[in-house]
Formats: C-alpha cells, structure tokens, sequence
C-alpha cells in the first residue's frame, strides 16, 4: 500500500469535483435524476461527510462536527431532505478544506502504519489494514465522483471533463 498513490487519487478526485460543481447554483445541486437516485448536493454532502469522518478515523482533527452531515447520513433510514441541506456552495467549501488535511495526513502515514491493523474494522475483509480501509475509502470517492459528471448534465449543463487534444 501506499500513500502517495492514494493521495494522488484523492488529488485527482478534488480536480474533477472542482470541474463538475463549479457553475452549479444550489437551486440546480437540488435537481435528482428523473428516475429516482441522489442528487448532486446529496452526493457531495455524502462525499464531504467521509472525508471528516476519515480525517477523525485518521486520528486528525475533524473540522466539523458530524452532527452538521446529519442530512448526508444514509445510514439513519431517513430519506433526504432538501429543506435540511447544507448551501451547495458551502458543501463545495467544505470539501475543498478538507482536501489539505486528509491529504497530508495520508502522505504522512509510514508503510509500517498504512500495513497496521485499523482500531476498528470497517470493509469486512479478512485481512483489513489502515492501508485498505484508505483504499476502499478512496474507491468509494472516486465512485461518487464520477456520478457528479452525470449529475451535472441532469441539471441541464454540459459536460466539462474532456479528453486531451490530438
């Protein structure tokens, strides 16, 4: 395992959300798919919920109280709520501030910690480690991070993830 490799991916995750959310108003961060699935303030308030949480599963300062991603929890059984949901531009905010400190903490974890038993098991694999809950946990940005490019063009924008030219 290793943590470069891991804070890259969470570099290149920041970049794409960053593309994807940019020009969205909060009214738009609101639209869901016509056919049911989660909309694009749903998904950052999810994915921005993980990231404070991994910070304080990390042993690092969360910035933010979890109780203030209450809306973005799918484990309550509670259907999201527009009217509970955090500014768009703020969730952006968020997400980006907890870029540095996730980043920094990942690259700061030796291979002798990244290879250590977590405190607590969280992936159900047989023979977890810190190191693959930080892969399963990146996994699972990069996932949501590819919905953010299909949610944007459900709320009407194009695309802005590209290929490179020639």
């Amino acid at each position: 395992m290793n943590g470069e490799t891991l804070a890259y991916q969470l570099e290149l995750c920041n970049y794409i959300v960053d593309l994807n959310t940019k020009d969205i108003s909060h009214e738009e961060s609101l639209i869901a798919p016509p056919k049911g699935g989660s909309c694009l303030n749903q998904v950052l308030g999810h994915l921005t919920r993980t990231r404070n949480m991994a910070l304080g599963t990390m042993g690092q300062k969360q910035p933010y109280s979890m109780e203030e991603f209450d809306p973005y929890d799918d484990r309550t059984g509670v259907p999201f709520s527009r009217e509970k949901a955090l500014p768009f531009d703020e969730l952006r905010r968020r997400y980006k501030a907890l870029q540095e400190p996730l980043v920094k903490a990942i690259r700061g974890m030796s291979a002798e910690a990244l290879q250590s038993a977590p405190k607590r098991k969280m992936t159900g694999a047989p023979n977890e480690t810190v190191g693959t809950q930080l892969a399963t946990m990146v996994f699972h940005e990069t996932y949501h991070v590819g919905q953010t490019g299909v949610l944007r063009r459900v709320v009407g924008k194009p695309g802005v993830v590209k290929p490179p030219p020639g």
